[in-house]
Parts: C-alpha cells; structure tokens; sequence
C-alpha cells in the first residue's frame, strides 16, 4: 500500500480520481465501485475472469483520494494473490518456488508503476523510490534514502536468526517491516 499527501499543488483531487479511473481501464480493469462523499473520492476496481485468480498476479485496487485543491491524500492498495495472506504465500513459495516468487514480484511491479503514473500525475518533479514508494523532491535525498534503505535491510539479515530464535516477528512492525510503524505507515506530506 502507498499513501502519500501533497500539498500546495495545482491539480484538483477531481481531476486525479478521473485520471487514475483512466489509468486503471486502460490496463483491463473494471471498475467495480466508484464513490464520492464530500472531499473523498474511492475506486475499486477488479480484474476479470481467469486472471484474477493466477497467484501473483493483481486481483483488484483500490484508490482513495481525499482533500481538496492544494491539500489533499491519495492512498493505493493493490490486492495481490499471495501478498495479502501470508501463510497462502510461504505455501505457494514452498510448492511452486521461484515462479511463484517471481509472479508475485510483477505484482508489487504493477502496483509500484501504477503509484509512480499517479504520483507523475500531481507532481512530475517528484522522485519515487522503487524500494518502498516514498517520495522525494530531489535525487540526493532519494540517494540517502537508498543507502539508508540498504544498511537497514543489512543490519535486518544479521539479525534475522536472533528474531526467529526469540524475540519474534511482531517486533519488525516497530522497526517499519511489515505493517508497523515504520515509513509508510501514516504516510508523508510533501
């Protein structure tokens, strides 16, 4: 999931739903849903047919955007087959190995491209790093980020047998792993 709020930009949040409803039919889905409340705009859309169910692939998204002209959320989930229940994907990663690793990897692909098209959309200075979504005004910041990124995933491996020996799973959330605390998990304003 990417979620992001941008600020001081000259698009209306309006214009964003219609485009990312564009986006999303262009790319073979139907839109299943299409609200608007207020200052909030949600599409849900899904795939059709037999390519919903093939493992890695993206089965639906959903599309949140709330706010108004120069202040406003845009919030992006694609649902994955095998990213979004944890014990299907170890399953399918033990039974059908790389393939499957490989599937669910043009996944995350898609729905990174998808949050990229959106961002380029309401800001086409910005810089999305391809490792989490965050986004940065400026391609030294993104280059910290990286490196930062990289040491973090570093320090993560050694520790690794440690957390599974004792301390458990629960604790990566506090260290912005999965789905905790970390980056991403309120989402940035820029």
């Amino acid at each position: 999931m990417y979620r992001h709020g941008f600020v001081e930009k000259d698009i209306d949040p309006s214009d964003v739903h219609e485009k990312v409803k564009e986006f999303l039919v262009n790319d073979g889905f139907n839109i299943t849903s299409d609200e608007h409340h207020d200052q909030m705009w949600e599409i849900h859309a899904k795939k059709s047919g037999r390519e919903r169910i093939v493992l890695g692939k993206v089965r639906d998204v959903d599309v949140v955007i709330a706010g108004s002209k120069g202040k406003f959320e845009v919030q992006l989930h694609a649902g994955i087959w095998g990213r979004d229940m944890a014990v299907p994907a170890v399953e399918g990663l033990l039974t059908l190995g790389l393939a499957t690793a490989v599937e669910v990897h043009e996944g995350h692909e898609y729905e990174l491209n998808l949050w990229k098209r959106i961002v380029h959309l309401i800001d086409p200075s910005l810089l999305v790093c391809d490792l989490d979504g965050l986004l940065f005004k400026s391609r030294d910041d993104l280059e910290k980020h990286i490196k930062m990124a990289h040491q973090q995933n570093n320090t993560g491996m050694m520790m690794a047998p440690m957390m599974m020996a004792g301390m458990g799973l629960m604790t990566m959330g506090m260290f912005g792993g999965f789905g905790g605390f970390g980056p991403g998990f309120g989402g940035f304003w820029i």
